[in-house]
């Protein structure tokens, strides 16, 4: 479904009509579909398809910005939508100077994805799961689809793309004794079928069931004086990754540093003249990168054009960068670094991460593990909280362990790990060799957007005090 020559001219046509308004104009014309099916307790309780096309303008006229959205691409209902616009009050903006780029990139599906085998596949994980006797409750969401589009600007930038992803989702909780667990996991990426391997999520959800009851089964709970002796952590990617995406990631966004997501989403930590602050130990290195192969956040080319790369947020435990649009990179007198995304047409680009990660070490896991002596292994978490600054956050341990003797001994119930932001990344002593991506949908804006990101790293000690 690649985008077509009417799609082209029409696009082109908006833009000729909306550079005539300002000195600044762009033309973004979208087609997607998708399917999604969700179950729970073995019954079908959904399915949605969708098939949109529409055409997002922007244009910046006496330094405001203006942005309209339609469904509507004839080239009469354009014309009367750009009549219309000068009547509203736009925001002061001015961009940055950027690159012009000319490019289509399309990511090929090995396995196409069709809606009888994305239900089949649901329905083999659900199936699966039920025979797991200790597992009370569970629900699985699949959804997959592909996304075309055509972004010109009057800067002279013609950029095509097609992507196509698939998402699954699985909830499930474990019980034992008069006990239970909860966990959810995420599978997926961008390409076809080939990234929705029911066979390897089952394997996955098998294990982590057991884990969970073992925890369960056996788990230890800790008394508040234990708790609080408790200097040594050894946390793996998942942990990592939240931490990461939510205590480094949002708050170097500039417009959170700028103060634009005070009303919806907090502020951020960092002001706008904080780069080269110190953040966390030398061992710390922060990146986004959205042009990992088959992730979640890939990309190309960002929402405005601009070119995708690799950004370095915090190096050697120093901020280096914040994630700027070319707004921001205009107030900041810098370039974009192609951060700006939006999850459809109809919503503005705003400063967005991608594949989000903390850089791996050289260490095993069972050597940071014996570096630790004693402590607690957490493994996996049920839930997390963050204040609106980003400065403190809590993540409740769901699998954990007792370290004991450089070895992971005993599972515990009731571990969370607090601390403040700055402490955390100043208590990272030593990095793994390993690493991994955990899948995410990550809300901003307002009308809330979600886009899909990835978040991870290696596993990694802590040591507090």
């Amino acid at each position: 479904m690649w985008i077509s020559k009417f799609d082209e001219n029409i696009a082109e046509y908006a833009l000729m009509l909306a550079s005539r308004m300002g000195e600044y104009a762009e033309a973004y014309l979208e087609r997607s579909y998708s399917t999604a099916y969700s179950m729970e307790q073995g019954e079908l309780t959904g399915g949605a398809f969708n098939d949109s096309t529409g055409l997002r303008i922007r244009i910046i006229s006496e330094k405001k910005l203006y942005t309209l959205s339609t469904n509507k691409i004839e080239e009469s209902e354009i014309r009367a939508l750009l009549d219309k616009l000068i009547k509203f009050n736009g925001k002061e903006v001015e961009m940055s100077e950027e690159r012009v780029e000319q490019d289509d990139y399309v990511v090929r599906e090995k396995e196409i994805i069709e809606d009888e085998a994305l239900l089949s596949s649901l329905l083999e994980i659900d199936k699966r799961v039920k025979g797991i006797g200790y597992v009370k409750y569970r629900s699985v969401y699949a959804d997959a689809g592909k996304a075309t589009s055509y972004f010109v600007n009057s800067d002279g930038t013609r950029i095509g793309a097609e992507l196509p992803y698939v998402s699954a989702f699985a909830a499930m909780t474990v019980s034992a004794g008069g006990d239970s667990r909860q966990r959810m996991l995420q599978f997926g990426g961008t390409g076809g079928l080939e990234l929705f391997d029911p066979g390897a999520i089952c394997e996955r959800l098998e294990s982590e069931a057991g884990a969970l009851r073992n925890v369960i089964k056996t788990g230890k709970t800790l008394a508040k004086a234990e708790l609080a002796g408790i200097t040594n952590v050894v946390v793996s990617p998942e942990i990592i990754g939240i931490a990461v995406h939510e205590s480094i990631g949002h708050p170097s966004e500039a417009d959170r540093v700028f103060g634009r997501e005070a009303a919806q989403a907090g502020t951020s930590y960092l002001g706008p003249g904080d780069l080269g602050i110190e953040i966390g130990s030398e061992k710390v290195t922060i990146a986004d990168d959205p042009t990992i192969k088959g992730s979640y956040g890939f990309y190309l080319y960002d929402d405005e054009g601009v070119k995708a790369r690799k950004k370095v947020i915090v190096r050697g435990g120093k901020q280096d960068a914040l994630l700027v649009n070319r707004e921001y990179a205009n107030d900041l007198k810098i370039r974009s670094n192609s951060s700006a995304r939006s999850d459809m047409y109809s919503n503005e680009p705003l400063v967005r991460m991608s594949n989000t990660y903390l850089e791996r070490g050289e260490l095993g896991l069972e050597e940071l593990v014996e570096v630790a002596k004693e402590g607690i292994y957490i493994k996996s978490f049920t839930e997390w909280n963050i204040d609106d600054t980003r400065s403190f956050a809590r993540y409740q341990g769901n699998e954990a362990y007792l370290i004991r003797n450089g070895r992971i001994s005993t599972p515990v119930k009731n571990y969370a790990l607090e601390a403040k932001t700055l402490d955390f990344w100043h208590a990272v002593r030593e990095l793994g060799s390993d690493f991994e991506l955990t899948l995410g949908e990550c809300g901003k804006g307002e009308p809330v957007q979600g886009v899909p990101v990835t978040m991870g790293g290696p596993h990694a000690l802590l040591c507090f005090g």
